[in-house]
């Protein structure tokens, strides 16, 4: 267009000048040519009418230009007074949704609404998308009755925005029956309520619709197989998986996805390997599946192929190889990938903060732990959590009590991860009445049932002192819960105190759990030792013998402290 001489407008009539930033409006094809006629606009325009009627004209065009020109068409809509123009504001909520700021486009349509502008389909469609996306039921609720009261419930998009609002917060029913008084139902019609279905776990009635649709397509096939992948039933999922002819990423990622869950990792990289173009996505599922499922170094290594092939390296991925590197205790590692963190290869997320505290910890290095902890500006449940475990796993007790305190004052709620944290830090720090009320605290104050762990940690903490009666008659309380740990732990508290009737209880209960575990009979065998009990330690001896539990030499799970029973007095 060249530059605009502003000595033009002293030798025109105003109208003339009218005309002439019309046309500039009208021939502007980007937003930089748009932004030399915003300058225009503001220098000539003077009379209060046309300075409405050009910027209206003007945003119009801005919104139907490419480019990215979000922020700039808000900052011009915002310096229109009174607009009235429906175009206008159902332009500004769509752009509002496709940039994902949802809840900026719901308080757009609330001030529409306030400001007597009558919406029409569109406006309800791009709304309802924003619910969906949120998700937001109360008003996507309050929206479908102002689209009754109005006439648009009639309307097939309208009625087909709101099927999908449904469905996405996980309202079938209220999908359902929007589905049901649908009398044009077309494909993408059907496939949302599938993917609702599909979505909430409700598959024989997904199952049904869709073995009655007439036309499927990927999105619909794709969503059946989402589901049953989901649902941990990866049987159904690799049927209708095989029986696709068309498939999309996300047909591969619900594929890897659900295997991965299940534990079935071989079957992923089949899946992985099979895919024609890998994305981003899939990649970092790979990772994550292999990290999950304990194969700590293969994890590191996709991550590895990952970084050598230029693959965007995702949320998820960082945090699988995170997990994978806690797992391997891989110092080195560790420092690797925070100095890729460092040099902006993912975004830092509050996720991704957590999972690198969790693996500073691990690889143990609780001091960066605690200098990533205090980066970290709004801190959640999991940040606290993994704090305080890895100060008690690290034997700062006093530390980890102080933070959990902290945590509280700053009304963040606790959970049952929280108080395996405080109870490993009164078990490590020999702190027994603290740990006691800690233990009441989570179970009587805040109601929460207690998980195998704590009754471990409670178990080791009362044994360490003496209260092995007291240990006992809690995990006899908590029966259903005590597992092999629990018990290990009461056979060692009774080893330490040389105590053989509740070792003994403990011993038997163990010989039941892991029959084939040696070193519970040698933990019995020191008991027996310890008090010179010979014959007793002698009979366990032969137990080991005539099962052939002997121990192969050179194994290291049982210490020297622990073969003193073999050698009795003369």
């Amino acid at each position: 267009m060249g530059t605009r001489n502003l000595s033009y407008w002293t030798q025109n009539s105003y109208r003339s000048c009218e005309n002439v930033l019309a046309h500039y409006i009208y021939i502007s094809e980007t937003v930089n040519q748009l932004k030399q006629t915003h300058t225009l606009l503001l220098k000539v325009l003077t009379k209060p009418h046309t300075h409405n009627l050009f910027f209206t004209r003007f945003l119009r065009q801005l919104l139907q230009v490419p480019g990215d020109r979000f922020n700039y068409a808000r900052k011009v809509f915002d310096q229109i007074p009174n607009c009235k123009s429906q175009f206008l504001w159902t332009s500004l909520i769509r752009i509002h949704v496709s940039h994902a700021f949802f809840s900026e486009s719901i308080l757009l349509y609330a001030k529409m609404h306030q400001r007597g502008i009558f919406p029409y389909g569109f406006t309800f469609s791009s709304v309802l998308n924003a619910c969906a996306r949120m998700p937001a039921i109360c008003e996507g609720k309050q929206i479908h009755t102002k689209t009754l009261k109005t006439g648009f419930l009639s309307n097939k998009i309208v009625q087909t925005s709101l099927l999908d609002m449904y469905a996405k917060c996980g309202f079938t029913v209220d999908a359902r029956i929007v589905f049901d008084t649908m009398d044009d139902k077309d494909v993408i019609t059907w496939t949302a309520m599938i993917c609702g279905y599909s979505k909430t776990g409700v598959m024989d009635e997904a199952q049904r619709l869709f073995d009655i649709m007439e036309e499927h397509n990927v999105v619909s096939w794709t969503a059946m197989v989402a589901g049953y992948a989901n649902c941990g039933d990866m049987k159904s999922a690799k049927e209708l998986y095989e029986m696709m002819t068309e498939r999309n990423s996300i047909t591969y990622l619900a594929m890897i996805a659900g295997y991965g869950k299940c534990g079935e990792v071989s079957e992923a990289r089949r899946i992985f390997d099979e895919m024609p173009e890998k994305d981003v996505k899939c990649w970092a599922a790979m990772v994550a599946c292999y990290a999950h499922n304990g194969y700590a170094m293969e994890s590191i290594e996709m991550y590895k192929v990952m970084r050598e092939e230029n693959v965007r390296v995702t949320e998820v991925a960082m945090v699988g190889a995170m997990t994978a590197c806690s797992q391997l205790g891989d110092a080195e590692m560790a420092m690797t990938l925070a100095e890729h963190m460092e040099g902006g290869s993912c975004n830092s997320t509050l996720i991704v903060s957590n999972a690198l505290i969790h693996m500073y910890a691990k690889c143990g290095d609780v001091e960066k732990a605690w200098t990533e902890f205090g980066r970290v500006k709004e801190r959640d449940i999991v940040s606290y959590s993994t704090m305080i475990t890895a100060l008690a796993d690290h034997g700062r007790s006093q530390a980890a009590l102080d933070l959990f305190l902290r945590m509280r004052k700053e009304g963040i709620k606790c959970n049952q991860v929280t108080f395996i944290g405080v109870l490993n830090a009164c078990s490590h720090g020999g702190l027994v009445e603290e740990g006691c009320k800690y233990f009441e605290l989570m179970t009587r104050v805040y109601g929460m049932e207690p998980l195998a762990a704590h009754i471990t940690c409670m178990v080791g903490l009362l044994g360490r002192a003496r209260q092995l009666e007291k240990a006992y008659r809690l995990m006899l309380e908590n029966e259903e819960l005590c597992d092999a740990v629990t018990w290990g732990a009461l056979l060692g508290a009774c080893e330490i105190h040389g105590n053989a009737k509740m070792g003994e209880i403990a011993a038997s209960h163990l010989f039941k759990l892991e029959p084939k575990c040696t070193g519970n009979y040698v933990q019995l065998a020191n008991i027996y030792a310890s008090i010179s009990r010979w014959n007793d330690a002698e009979k366990v001896r032969k137990m080991i013998r005539e099962q052939e539990r002997i121990k192969s030499p050179g194994c290291c799970w049982i210490s020297s402290r622990e073969m003193h029973y073999t050698v009795p007095p003369c």
